[in-house]
């Protein structure tokens, strides 16, 4: 029978290991898309989509602003399972939506 050692360590005494921010962690994971419903990032959000979604549930038709982190870029459908008017949202960006402005009801991330 072997002999096991259940040592712990803490993670930040590894070497390379660091807390990450949201911004560099969703640079390291593939990127995030984040949603408001007023100008300049203001007002109620819908943060941190990470996956494509077929609908946005209660926050379809309100999105006013977007910001893209990390390099990979989204695309937003004005309707719902991908469907209507397809706009692309460039990776590393963000902005008020202009010509989509509450018209977006499904994302997903271009792969």
């Amino acid at each position: 029978m072997s002999n096991i050692n259940n040592q712990t360590q803490d993670l930040y005494s590894i070497e390379s290991v660091q807390d990450l921010d949201h911004e560099d962690a969703a640079t390291v994971s593939g990127g995030s898309l984040d949603l408001s419903d007023l100008r300049n990032g203001k007002g109620r959000r819908l943060n941190n989509l990470t996956r494509s979604y077929a609908t946005l549930g209660s926050f379809n038709n309100k999105a006013t602003w977007y910001d893209v982190h990390g390099p990979r870029s989204w695309f937003a459908w004005s309707g719902k399972n991908f469907t209507g008017k397809r706009f692309l949202l460039k990776g590393n960006t963000k902005g008020n939506l202009r010509f989509s402005n509450n018209n977006i009801e499904s994302v997903s991330p271009v792969f």
